[in-house]
């Protein structure tokens, strides 16, 4: 199993920290692969040998579209979306199984 976590930032480069590392801190055995678009914020890209992350600058007034631009480039057979204010919770990927 696959799953892309897509996150979607703009100018909270600390949430969008907190928001990453709750992944990178839990990360499950299976694949993952986290897409990032970054609406023209000033945030530290944050890499992970253990997984893919793509970070990407696709700007648009609607964020729907923003959404769909992510999902098109997601390649995993499950979509999980984190916005830059959120984080998952240390169980969250075993409540996922």
């Amino acid at each position: 199993m696959k799953l892309s976590i897509l996150i979607l930032t703009h100018n909270r480069p600390e949430l969008f920290k907190r928001a990453i590392n709750s992944v990178l801190n839990n990360l499950p055995i299976y694949d993952i692969e986290i897409l990032v678009n970054n609406d023209t914020s000033d945030i530290d890209e944050i890499y992970d040998d253990r997984v893919s992350t793509h970070y990407h600058y696709f700007q648009h007034d609607d964020l729907s579209c923003v959404y769909k631009y992510l999902f098109d480039l997601a390649t995993g057979e499950f979509i999980y979306y984190l916005e830059d204010d959120d984080y998952i919770k240390p169980n969250f990927f075993r409540n996922l199984d």
